[in-house]
């Protein structure tokens, strides 16, 4: 019975989709890599899959490109793109959002094998070096000591470009700093995909809060976008084919 209710939910969504006008647009979907929620152009992520399936029902067309989150942030303000995924309120209220989450984030840390240290409040984390990313936006009370600390390179040591939380496991694998820290779902895959789930150990971390796919606030279509992306989600969880996505990264539906 939930299996037909679920085509019979995508059907009324390809009808809704259908009646939207003819035009097919190109998308301009940007971040830095953030697996499984968005990989490399080429491996693409679960959050660029379910975006991709989404608007090619309405007729468009998603270009995903890898860039720094910092740089996507502000071309997505400025209208140079189009969209960001990864991104929360909390980045830029000023973006366009959906009522629908294509996942969850937190900060949780890790550290090396062997190192006794475990998050354990904003007070814990003067104990260690921690390797932060530019431009991203952590879970407090975390980002707030990042954002007192990003200067005192004793405390905090910050790390950029398209792959960097990767640059960051290396770094604490290598002893340059004591914690890195990620979303569990990000961390989790990383570890597998690096071979580093024997070197590196989970060390605590903040609870967690919804990411989205978020829109310019400058493209005359965002409302409309965000509007299809959550019926789409919907639909496609009704359905199981969100399900079928987030199986092949190993990550499970957030609600």
């Amino acid at each position: 019975m939930a299996q037909w209710w679920g085509l019979g939910l995508f059907a009324q969504f390809l009808v809704m989709v259908a009646a939207l006008p003819a035009s097919a647009d190109t998308i301009r979907l940007r971040a830095d890599d953030w697996c499984p929620f968005n990989c490399s152009e080429a491996k693409k992520g679960y959050g660029v899959e379910v975006a991709e399936q989404i608007f090619a029902a309405a007729g468009h067309q998603i270009q995903y490109q890898l860039a720094p989150w910092s740089r996507s942030l502000e071309d997505c303000l400025r209208g140079e793109i189009d969209a960001v995924i990864g991104a929360a309120p909390v980045d830029s209220p000023d973006l366009v959002f959906g009522d629908e989450p294509i996942g969850q984030w937190d900060s949780t840390f890790v550290v090396k094998v062997g190192n006794p240290w475990r998050y354990d409040g904003p007070e814990s984390l003067g104990q260690v070096k921690l390797a932060a990313i530019i431009g991203y936006i952590y879970m407090e009370p975390v980002g707030e000591y990042v954002e007192a600390n990003k200067k005192n390179k004793a405390r905090v040591t910050l790390v950029g470009g398209t792959q960097p939380f990767d640059q960051s496991l290396k770094m604490v694998a290598a002893g340059r700093v004591d914690a890195a820290m990620e979303s569990r779902a990000v961390l989790d895959y990383k570890l597998r995909e690096m071979g580093l789930t024997d070197s590196l150990a989970i060390a605590g971390g903040t609870r967690s809060g919804p990411i989205y796919i978020a829109f310019s606030p400058k493209h005359p279509k965002a409302r409309d976008y965000a509007r299809i992306l959550d019926d789409g989600i919907r639909a496609l969880r009704a359905d199981g084919r969100l399900k079928a996505i987030l199986d092949k990264y190993g990550v499970r539906d957030w609600k």
